[in-house]
């Protein structure tokens, strides 16, 4: 049975550190609400359909009605992004009201983003916000900031094992030294390890034995393989949505654990204006085939324990990286995931 995990960014609900940084009352929906076009036919600004809107993630009501809609429409589990800085979480309300609530079912792992934070994640200077620090002390405080979560009856694990994913582990200093410290605590406090995964998105093709992992995740879009169409002088660059689908299909497997990864198509021109990336030419037939190829060839090369692929992402408006109902296509995305997954979900 193949699973589908969606990546789930929280940025929707204000935190005093980005009224600090970015003003009062600022969430993901500023930079989406004020998203324009930069060619001819290019299709922004992204809105959200009526029956979500410009939702809160504080909203314990929305949240039940969200994972609902994820869960009926084939959807197996959320993959959380996580912000952890030396101790200090940022965007963490929306993880712990769904801890903490047993009416949503979703299955569930976490992400934890381990970079630094700056200006340029919004098109601006490279200033940094808030600073990822790492140190031995770091590594045994991120394993007891999650513990709560690994023991959740909801959370999925591999081999018995709580799944926990790293966004960049080239970016600490002593991965393995990292890896060493969860599994011992891990087993320390009852579990029978920890499954550790890499996200390929800046690094790609590197053995994950090397960070001290079990295996890595394909980021998509791959931009090893991603199908450039045009540059324009700003610096904004178009790729082809089908072609680069068609590349990602096509590459052969690495040698180590990577599952499969597919993505609903990228315009991340909210946060970085003219000088932002997006795709063209997507069309929902060509989604359709991209998903049941991943689930196809997940099946062929992956035995039921591992049988996960990864969708990035459930609501990346921010990066026109969306699985929820638009303006646009509706539920359209989800009929497709709910229709090629509907036998594992009765």
């Amino acid at each position: 049975m193949v699973k589908l995990i969606a990546f789930y960014l929280p940025q929707y609900h204000v935190i005093p550190e980005n009224n600090s940084w970015w003003g009062d009352g600022f969430t993901e929906w500023d930079n989406v609400k004020s998203a324009k076009p930069f060619f001819s036919g290019h299709d922004q600004p992204k809105i959200p359909a009526k029956v979500i809107g410009y939702y809160d993630l504080t909203s314990e009501d929305f949240l039940l009605f969200q994972h609902n809609m994820a869960l009926n429409s084939g959807i197996y589990g959320f993959c959380y992004y996580y912000y952890n800085f030396d101790g200090h979480t940022l965007l963490e309300k929306p993880l712990q009201i769904v801890h903490h609530n047993k009416k949503i079912r979703n299955k569930f792992c976490l992400c934890w983003a381990n970079e630094s934070w700056t200006r340029a994640w919004y098109g601006q200077n490279k200033e940094v916000l808030i600073k990822q620090n790492y140190s031995e002390d770091n590594a045994v405080q991120i394993f007891y900031s999650l513990i709560k979560y690994f023991k959740d009856s909801r959370y999925i694990k591999i081999e018995g094992k709580p799944v926990f994913v790293v966004y960049n582990p080239d970016d600490i200093t002593d991965a393995k030294m990292y890896s060493h410290v969860w599994r011992y605590l891990a087993k320390k406090h009852g579990f029978t390890g920890l499954y550790l995964m890499c996200v390929e998105s800046l690094v790609y093709n590197i053995h994950p034995e090397l960070y001290g992992f079990d295996a890595s995740i394909e980021f998509a879009p791959d931009w090893t393989v991603s199908c450039l169409e045009k540059k324009l002088e700003t610096g904004f660059r178009i790729y082809d949505y089908k072609q680069t689908a068609i590349n990602m299909m096509m590459k052969p497997e690495p040698g180590y654990i990577r599952f499969k990864g597919a993505f609903p198509g990228w315009d991340n021109t909210p946060r970085y204006k003219n000088s932002g990336i997006c795709f063209d030419n997507f069309s929902l037939g060509t989604f359709k085939y991209f998903i049941e190829n991943r689930i196809s060839e997940t099946k062929k090369n992956f035995s039921s324990d591992y049988q996960y692929v990864f969708v990035n992402a459930w609501n990346e408006w921010g990066e026109g990286c969306y699985l929820e109902p638009d303006v646009k296509y509706g539920f359209s995305k989800l009929n497709i995931i709910k229709n090629l997954t509907r036998d594992h979900f009765l």
